[in-house]
């Protein structure tokens, strides 16, 4: 059957060539009313789009400077704007970066100090032209139960926290990175490893850090997991002599501070931390959250090109195992 042409589209919409293409990237450069009836058109007619064609102009679009009218918002659902942790900088300086090589700016905005929440930022983002938002992590499951116009942004999100619409998202891969510790202390005879991970963050992270410890994990390995978000360092102490562990896997560096009070001495080499940060001595896995906020920003760029809004179907997820760091570096 012949193939509506975007030539044909223009001219049942009486409009210029340029024109059906902005209105069909959904670019603010058209007026809502202007999208809305060029892909009904589009629709009827059964216009598609050449996929090599719209590769290329997609990679010219990005080769070039983008007008100051083309951004993405970078939507922080719960925190302050000041200060910024390590980890929300390394997020934000990643989206960013990722977002100019693309051709984008970038705006930030903060759910908490938007007056009216996150039904008055959907209107802000309207009235500035951004369609395009990367929502960045969440801490609280409560967090994310968000009034909010899905059909009218193209959206990704940072983290593996549950959202109430199942959109695309980038995150960590707990599970593998669990595994990844425990080939280490199986690879230096580690024979006793004991786990001692947050409760939040596991849950968070659908289980999988559990999941992995309970597969891939010593014997008894329930018996040696224990799950809290506080310790103190008598409870620390009580554990290890119990377990008399010879690895020992940790989730946070604070966990490990109690642990470490409560008598963990051991080679750094037999102390795994899930979160690698600098000056801890303890090996581990850095989860590279700069590297995964900017595969953020590729999903929602991906989506402006290929013209969609909206809940995808299916989301597309991407997870990411981080890196090994050794002790001192």
């Amino acid at each position: 059957m012949p193939t509506l042409t975007l030539k044909e589209l223009s001219r049942r919409c009486g409009l210029s060539l340029a024109a059906v293409s902005y209105a069909l990237r959904g670019s603010p450069k058209v007026s809502p009313a202007t999208i809305e009836r060029v892909r009904r058109e589009a629709e009827a007619g059964g216009y598609r789009p050449n996929a090599r064609i719209a590769e290329l102009m997609a990679h010219i679009r990005t080769a070039r400077p983008q007008p100051l009218g083309d951004r993405l918002a970078l939507i922080w659902p719960e925190g302050k704007s000041s200060p910024l942790s390590g980890f929300s900088r390394e997020i934000q300086l990643g989206a960013q970066a990722r977002a100019q090589e693309r051709g984008f700016g970038l705006e930030v905005f903060w759910r908490e100090e938007t007056a009216g929440g996150e039904t008055a930022l959907a209107r802000i983002l309207q009235s500035r032209g951004i369609t395009g938002v990367v929502f960045g992590p969440a801490s609280s499951l409560d967090t994310v139960k968000w009034d909010w116009s899905w059909e009218s942004f193209a959206m990704a999100v940072i983290g593996v926290a549950v959202w109430p619409m199942p959109l695309s998202r980038a995150g960590h891969q707990h599970y593998e990175a669990m595994r990844t510790a425990l080939a280490h202390l199986r690879a230096i005879g580690s024979h006793r490893p004991a786990a001692w991970l947050s409760a939040t963050v596991n849950t968070r992270a659908h289980q999988t850090w559990e999941a992995a410890w309970l597969v891939a994990g010593p014997p008894q390995a329930r018996r040696r997991l224990h799950l809290t978000d506080r310790a103190t360092a008598s409870e620390a102490s009580a554990w290890l002599q119990r377990l008399q562990p010879d690895g020992l896997i940790v989730s946070h560096r604070n966990l490990l501070q109690e642990l470490r009070r409560g008598g963990w001495s051991a080679d750094p080499e037999r102390t795994v931390l899930l979160d690698w940060q600098p000056g801890n001595q303890a090996v581990g896995i850095k989860q590279d959250y700069a590297v995964i906020a900017a595969h953020a920003v590729d999903l929602v760029v991906a989506q402006l090109q290929r013209n969609e809004r909206g809940i995808p179907a299916p989301p597309r997820l991407l997870y990411f195992p981080g890196h090994w760091q050794p002790a001192r570096i």
